[in-house]
């Protein structure tokens, strides 16, 4: 709401600004700030002409002389499509929002600026090589050319009376750092932990966040090692009750209120050799789960400099193709999961010393002024000690110090030094010569090249501890917890050429307990990758249509594993009698226009609740129900390996429950939940994507009621959770979906002109523009566009002519 009310004025001023203008007068001043898309501009910062031309899909294809010159390229696109974005973007990492938005954000600038996102960009900016520091200057140089040109800025500046700095390089290092961020989350499921552990004990905390299914399959099935495992499990220091809920409610603020740390993150991604093909050459699929947003966080580019000729998503802000082919190799990429954040308990005085090993030592004094618009600077004074900044310290009712460790925060970052060299790969050596640079996020990376060659590297810093697992905050004033070096990148998981000729990814468990590092101690739900290996194997002869079909598949192995359990309620009355015989006539497809799925989600989700909210009170509905995969594995256990002693509810002392009890009263509160929902009592007449809606929110005007429908996009769904097609549900607003496969791509080593590509939304970030959201119907089909690679492009064309 105060959100609400600081835009009233500025809604106020840009509808005065279009009065004055004269109605379509006004639209068409404003529609000036729509790119320039053909003809030439002069620039300075190029030695040649770089040519721009947008396909008929709106794909920008950036030639240049040099390697500098299309980077530049792709900076000046990136400015004319998406420079809003850019602008949060870059005001999220530097800490920086409440300079615009007001003290709506001073706890998310807090935040990131005591976790210091922005000092760590600067420290690996500064021990950059040439070349890598070349490449963001040049992309620095193209979006500041644009800016050069006095373009009318986009809606969003004029409504927020925001004028855009220059980008500088570190601008590009913060945001990478903070894509990092979202994709390694661990430290919540610390707090998460020790808050179960003190609620209900260890053993139980144990079986709520099961690490995996004892029979999931693994990304790499025999590790080829025989050392066994060495690390301990982390004996538990207890934190105060307050301690973890309010520091919990600080991570899930971030993530629910800014988007920041995302817990829905994930990804698919497989390889499948030739011998399964029907071309006999490779095809390799992606499709990275990130949080929704408008405009899409990727944007769709071919770059062509002196080394390197290569397509695929980029990110706004960043100089590379983070995932694509260049003609000679192909790569996707899926979030590992690894531990690679612990919170460290300090003991730390009143005059800022640490107690470490029986002796003292000085904590590190950093005082942070944030400029907070229409109210005072607020200064901040951050300490850091030898583990890393003390994030409690954002929280002023919060006394027990945590300083967070971080592998993103290593004063030295050349993950995008092996991003340039990934983009000009030519072979699998080349290929883990370039991972050998990448530190952070740990990423799982599928390979195949034009040989007929398919991979899997797992590259990224992952630490080596002294003692313990990393699954709960640990003492920091000794150093039996520390971090005693990373996992050499030799050692770390990879596979080349398997002989099951197929490689797949999906946030599943990596490797087995023979691999002698640990990676992590939770792992996604194993039913995603469980599927596509069952699609894969289902044929011999695989096409790129089979890939498509495979990407918008909404089978859910979930509920077909649970339906056994769920048909055999006892119905309580004729709308449950109804429901049970869809359920029994369903066979656990997540289709959009599907009764029987709506009556499964309403049904599984009353049940958690039933088994589990009784031990868990409102931490349940506050933070257990949200972790979906913990709860999935959990609730699997209770119902089919028999440990049913959680279906008996704690508060009925003089009752027992059993789990036949559970299910009925189960199935009637989430039939009447359903129907709530759906607005409709005859369940016959219910579809799943009547309350199952893919929102694709715009920051921030998704929070200003007379913007939000102008701005923002929902579209109907099918999918959950667990279905290839990732379509989780935020539980907190319904059945709506704010994660979603964010970009598709499907590569043809048989012939290149046959690959595909696709992101959510539209490639223009200008709500003006009629590609701020033409992709969406398609995407939502699980449809694509042609990757073209090769030969002349037709389209629109722009030159940026070297003004010498």
């Amino acid at each position: 709401m105060r959100l609400q009310r600081r835009f009233i004025g500025w809604i106020a001023l840009l509808v005065l600004v279009v009065v004055v203008l004269g109605g379509s007068g006004g639209y068409l001043w404003l529609s000036r700030s729509l790119p320039q898309i053909s003809g030439d501009i002069r620039v300075r910062g190029i030695s040649g002409p770089v040519t721009i031309v947008r396909d008929r899909d709106g794909v920008a294809h950036i030639t240049g002389t040099t390697d500098a010159d299309a980077v530049f390229g792709l900076g000046f696109v990136h400015a004319q499509e998406r420079l809003w974005q850019m602008e949060v973007q870059r005001r999220i990492g530097h800490a920086r929002l409440s300079e615009i938005f007001g003290a709506t954000t001073l706890q998310t600038d807090k935040f990131l600026r005591t976790l210091g996102v922005a000092r760590a960009a600067r420290s690996a900016l500064e021990r950059l090589d040439s070349e890598t520091l070349a490449w963001l200057e040049a992309y620095a140089a193209g979006v500041n050319a644009f800016l050069a040109t006095n373009p009318v800025l986009p809606p969003e500046f004029l409504i927020l009376g925001v004028q855009p700095e220059p980008w500088q390089p570190i601008d590009s290092l913060v945001w990478a750092k903070m894509m990092a961020w979202d994709l390694g989350g661990n430290w919540s499921n610390e707090l998460m932990r020790a808050t179960l552990i003190a609620k209900i004990g260890p053993e139980d905390a144990a079986f709520l966040m099961p690490p995996y299914t004892a029979d999931g399959p693994l990304i790499m099935p025999a590790a080829g090692v025989v050392s066994p495992a060495t690390a301990a499990d982390t004996p538990h220091t207890p934190l105060k009750p307050e301690t973890t809920r309010r520091m919990l409610d600080l991570a899930q603020e971030l993530q629910f209120l800014n988007r920041i740390g995302d817990q829905l993150a994930g990804s698919n991604n497989w390889v499948i050799g030739g011998s399964r093909t029907a071309s006999g050459k490779p095809l390799l699929v992606n499709d990275p789960h990130l949080a929704n947003r408008i405009p899409s966080i990727w944007y769709l580019a071919h770059i062509q400099g002196s080394t390197i000729n290569v397509i695929g998503a980029t990110f706004p802000g960043l100089p590379v193709v983070v995932i694509g082919h260049n003609g000679r190799i192909a790569w996707g990429v899926t979030n590992t999961g690894p531990d690679v954040q612990d919170l460290y308990i300090e003991r730390i005085d009143a005059r800022n010393y640490a107690e470490y090993n029986g002796r003292r030592e000085p904590v590190t004094l950093i005082s942070e002024v944030i400029t907070v618009k229409d109210s005072e600077p607020v200064t901040l004074t951050v300490r850091i000690t030898r583990h890393g900044p003390v994030i409690s310290d954002v929280l002023e009712d919060v006394d027990e110090p945590l300083a967070f460790r971080w592998t993103a925060l290593d004063p030295e970052d050349t993950t995008l030094r092996g991003f340039i060299n990934l983009n000009r790969a030519r072979n699998w050596q080349e290929f883990v010569a370039a991972l050998s640079d990448y530190k952070a996020p740990m990423q799982s990376f599928v390979y195949a090249d034009v040989e007929g060659n398919i991979g899997f590297y797992a590259p990224g810093l992952v630490p080596i501890r002294r003692n313990g697992d990393g699954s709960v905050p640990v003492p920091g004033w000794t150093d039996e917890y520390e971090w005693i070096g990373y996992v050499p990148f030799a050692e770390l998981p990879h596979i080349y050429n398997p002989p099951q000729d197929y490689i797949v990814t999906a946030n599943n468990q990596v490797v087995g307990d023979d691999y002698p590092y640990l990676l992590g101690t939770s792992w996604a739900a194993p039913y995603r990758a469980r599927r596509i290996i069952e699609l894969i194997e289902q044929k011999s002869a695989l096409t790129v249509a089979d890939m498509r079909t495979m990407l918008g598949d909404v089978v859910s192995l979930h509920a077909r594993e649970l339906l056994p359990i769920l048909r055999e309620v006892t119905p309580n009355g004729p709308r449950e009698a109804a429901a049970l015989e869809l359920l029994r006539s369903w066979d656990g497809t997540m289709a959009g226009d599907s009764a029987a799925a709506a009556i499964f989600q309403g049904y599984y989700h009353a049940l958690l609740e039933a088994v589990f909210a009784d031990e868990l009170g409102e931490f349940f509905n506050e933070t257990y129900r949200h972790r979906r995969d913990f709860a999935a594995m959990a609730l699997r256990r209770v119902l089919l390996e028999g440990r049913q002693e959680w279906c008996d509810n704690v508060k009925t002392i003089d009752t027992t429950e059993d789990c036949a009890t559970i299910l009925a009263t189960a199935f009637s509160k989430g039939l009447a939940a359903m129907a709530t929902a759906q607005g409709e009592e005859d369940l016959t007449r219910w579809r799943w994507d009547r309350v199952h809606q893919a929102v694709f929110p715009h920051n921030p005007f998704s929070q200003v009621g007379a913007l939000r429908g102008i701005f923002e996009r929902r579209v109907p769904t099918g999918g959950d959770s667990f279905t290839v097609n990732f379509a989780p549900m935020r539980l907190n607003e319904g059945y709506l979906q704010y994660n979603a496969p964010s970009y598709r791509q499907i590569i043809d080593f048989a012939d290149l002109a046959e690959s595909r590509f696709i992101h959510t939304t539209g490639q223009s970030g200008n709500v003006l523009s009629n590609r701020y959201s033409d992709y969406l119907a398609l995407w939502q089909q699980a449809g694509d566009i042609p990757m073209r690679f090769s030969g002349a492009v037709e389209g629109e064309q722009l030159v940026l002519q070297p003004d010498r």
